[in-house]
């Protein structure tokens, strides 16, 4: 089959932020705190995000489980790829008590819901899955209950082969002030002091793919990106939905304007949508789009 190479004149960038708007402001000015003991909000959420889907063409499955008492779900959309091989998009749709979440994680929603609508009219050669996870935030990460843990443990009972799976994960906020930290003083030498790049970070097992996509979000798009290979244990890499899939074996990286690192509204009320930049957010949509189409 001839290789697939994407029309980069065909990306429409304000169609992009008008939508990446429409979702954020759903998520995070109408619904607001999307948590287990905010009665109903997770169930809207979830509403929402089907019906974002289907707008784009999708067909969508429900992994309905009970946590707490109550029932929650993950949103699944797939896109048939020409090869073989598949790799998950993922973002977690629920926030802490206490935060409109617009960063964390109404950003990393839309930017997902986006690029499944791009990506259902390209023909991409791997099989993608994007989901929307449940239950991300305390008191469930890392537990039984974190939807991103149920997921990755139905495909590893299955032997699912996976590529690769990518967790969005606060992908808003951007500055040019230098309020950039990392948590090793020593990386300020090597890494921007300004607070206006996507990273892309992974553990040791996942570095060929951390490489491809900062490379590939570079190339395509005119935001900086950079990324960091390393231990699980270092600097909160594992502290999002990527760490299941490391759990059950499978390679994955994340995508992130590093959270607080750099946005002090992290689990904040201040969390709110007027503290994003929608042209930034634009530009990780279109790299992210054209690096997934060759992978």
């Amino acid at each position: 089959m001839a290789k697939v190479e994407p029309d980069l004149q065909t990306f429409g960038k304000g169609v992009a932020i008008e939508n990446l708007y429409k979702h954020v402001e759903y998520l995070s000015v109408k619904i607001g705190d999307r948590h287990l003991w905010k009665e109903h909000s997770l169930i809207e959420t979830a509403d929402y995000v089907e019906s974002a889907f289907q707008a784009s063409g999708y067909t969508v499955k429900r992994q309905t489980y009970s946590c707490y008492g109550k029932s929650v779900s993950n949103l699944i959309a797939e896109k048939p790829g020409t090869d073989e091989g598949t790799v998950v998009i993922g973002a977690h749709y629920d926030t802490v008590p206490g935060t409109p979440g617009a960063d964390d994680n109404a950003s990393g929603v839309a930017v997902m819901l986006e690029l499944a609508r791009l990506h259902k009219a390209s023909l991409n050669r791997k099989h993608l899955i994007f989901v929307a996870f449940v239950n991300e935030e305390p008191p469930c990460f890392g537990s039984r209950n974190m939807g991103s843990m149920v997921y990755a443990k139905h495909l590893r009972e299955r032997n699912a082969a996976v590529d690769v799976m990518i967790a969005l994960e606060m992908i808003g906020y951007f500055r040019p002030e230098p309020i950039q930290q990392y948590p090793l003083p020593c990386m300020r030498l090597f890494y921007p002091k300004a607070a206006d790049f996507i990273a892309v970070v992974g553990n040791l097992h996942s570095s060929k793919y951390v490489s491809f996509l900062k490379k590939g979000i570079k190339k395509h798009s005119a935001i900086n990106a950079r990324s960091l290979t390393a231990p699980e244990y270092l600097g909160g890499i594992s502290l999002s939905d990527n760490s299941s899939f490391w759990r059950h074996g499978y390679r994955a990286v994340m995508v992130t304007d590093t959270s607080f690192f750099r946005n002090k509204n992290y689990h904040q009320e201040t969390d709110t949508i007027d503290t994003l930049d929608f042209e930034a957010m634009a530009e990780v949509v279109k790299g992210l789009h054209y690096t997934l189409l060759k992978i």
